[in-house]
């Protein structure tokens, strides 16, 4: 099998409704991240402390300490993100916490429980080369558990009707069914920096009904020689490598919405809401196009009418060591130049690491969440909708 799939289980999101997508990926060279390679990392110390959780082996302090150079040396080289090798241990702890006390609850069922970590799946009946590597696979009491670490602090990725963890579901069922035997499979995606954990939980039966009914025609269509195009904001989610330069994308935002002739001045409330729907589309692609034609620019290419120009910057010290020493020969007192005051929560989260910030913290009252300011969401958002003034009128 090639190392990298054409139709690979992360980017589902993305190639199930827009089947054209996969072949324009093939036309960007492959690129990896600073916090892709960051996550990697993390992936590689979560499954060595989640198999020496219980009983440490006699070459877990060797492997460990292999790790520590690399993540050390990769922090090293990236001062920009502010993190170390304690901090990325800290941030893990919850998660290697909560895989230890699942398989432990599976063990308490079924004494023949079993943890595996890192395990490679594949589904290749439904998708051409399926295949993907799962981080967590337990197995006991009739139940598959199949978790996901995300160790990025972007935006909270729901394991509902998620597709990337469904297909690892389905990988696992496959290489497992003919050995335990277990009628549902669990799904969880945990992103322990964003303290977010979900799941969802379906029987082989309708996993397979899933893969058969949607997985299969969609990756069909995307190995066909004239896959559909469907832009939509799996473009930008999904960070599609042609979401800047697609055609299709570019002809859906600017596309131009009759409106009715009832009111000639104002939008009717429906059109309100397509306008906005379109609007999020448009605000996407431009923030897209935009990037693309920088990276453009900047590899050499002429764009008629743009030209690469130096973006604005803010002042910075040099040395403030040296700042602060010249500050205080010309008579400043060192209590002037040097501002005293708490940590920031995140900061001092950090710090302390999640368990003993709950414990010192949490526990204790002395931190809460304000009420967030409203903002709009299509109606898909899973947040409860918030109390308007219409609402304060209601009879009960």
């Amino acid at each position: 099998m090639s190392k990298h799939a054409f139709l690979p289980a992360s980017s589902a999101g993305r190639w199930m409704p827009c089947p054209g997508s996969a072949h324009m990926a093939t036309l960007y060279p492959e690129t990896t991240s600073v916090n892709a390679e960051e996550g990697t990392l993390a992936h590689e110390l979560a499954a060595l402390e989640i198999e020496n959780a219980q009983e440490p082996s006699s070459g877990y302090k060797k492997a460990r300490t292999a790790i520590k150079k690399k993540v050390d040396a990769f922090y090293k080289a990236h001062p920009e993100l502010d993190e170390s090798f304690d901090t990325m241990a800290k941030a893990l702890e919850p998660y290697i916490d909560y895989v230890t006390a699942r398989f432990q609850e599976a063990k308490a069922k079924d004494e023949a429980a079993v943890l595996m970590t890192e395990q490679r799946v594949e589904f290749g009946e439904y998708v051409p080369d399926g295949f993907g590597t799962s981080d967590v696979v337990i197995i006991g009491g009739g139940k598959a558990i199949v978790i996901d670490l995300k160790y990025g602090k972007g935006v909270p990725v729901s394991a509902v009707n998620n597709p990337q963890i469904r297909l690892y579901s389905i990988g696992a069922m496959n290489a497992f069914d003919l050995v335990y035997d277990f009628d549902e499979v669990t799904g969880v995606i945990y992103q322990p920096r964003l303290d977010s954990v979900t799941e969802e939980t379906l029987t082989v039966d309708d996993l397979k009904a899933w893969a058969t009914e949607k997985v299969k025609p969609a990756a069909e269509l995307a190995v066909s020689e004239n896959p559909p195009y469907n832009p939509g904001s799996w473009c930008h989610n999904y960070f599609c490598p042609a979401a800047g330069s697609c055609k299709a994308r570019a002809k859906a935002a600017l596309a131009a919405e009759e409106f009715s002739d009832r009111d000639p001045a104002l939008l009717s409330d429906e059109e309100l809401a397509d306008a906005l729907t379109r609007a999020e589309l448009l605000a996407s692609w431009v923030k897209d196009l935009q990037s693309f034609a920088l990276s453009a620019a900047l590899d050499g290419a002429a764009i008629p009418g743009w030209k690469v120009v130096e973006g604005r910057a803010n002042r910075k010290y040099k040395d403030e060591g040296a700042v602060a020493a010249a500050a205080i020969k010309a008579g400043y007192d060192e209590a002037m130049i040097y501002e005293k005051k708490l940590l920031t929560l995140s900061a001092m989260e950090k710090l302390m690491g999640k368990k003993q910030f709950k414990a010192t913290l949490e526990d204790a009252g002395l931190v809460y969440k304000p009420q967030g300011s409203p903002t709009l969401a299509p109606e898909s958002d899973k947040r409860p909708a918030f109390n308007t003034a219409n609402d304060d009128f209601k009879e009960d």
